[in-house]
């Protein structure tokens, strides 16, 4: 019996319509971790500090997540994990020395002054002179 060219199109259109519910439930997942993600390298959780004015503490990583505390600028960190989002943001889970805060941080607040034999750079001046605190 010849096939007929309608039917095959309708068959395939049927299965497409059956498949799409599924397609559209996997895109609401978290994509996969990068696989150069992972816990940081040898030596690496000792020696980081924050270096912008103030690096928001988050439960995950995004920046939709909520903040679970701050660390100022100066403030020592040790590095327990990284992530490297699909478009190349990384971010580090951290344990903040002085509050004990663990949550994650933007990997570019960050700097490792003995991994490049520099200091690190100097904290950004508060605005109208005013101390860091705010007074």
């Amino acid at each position: 019996m010849p096939v007929h060219v309608g039917r095959a199109a309708w068959a395939a259109l049927s299965l497409l319509v059956l498949a799409l519910p599924a397609v559209a439930a996997g895109a609401d997942r978290h994509p996969p971790p990068d696989p150069r993600s992972g816990p940081a390298p040898p030596g690496a959780p000792d020696g980081w500090v924050v270096t912008a004015s103030a690096a928001n503490v988050r439960r995950d990583h995004s920046v939709d997540e909520p903040v679970l505390g701050l660390a100022r600028c100066g403030d020592r960190v040790e590095i327990v994990d990284t992530w490297i989002s699909p478009l190349g943001a990384r971010w580090s889970r951290v344990v903040v020395e002085r509050t004990g805060v663990t949550g994650w941080v933007l990997w570019s607040l960050l700097h490792r002054p003995g991994a490049t034999g520099r200091a690190a750079p100097p904290c950004p001046s508060p605005p109208d002179g005013r101390t860091a605190g705010g007074r």
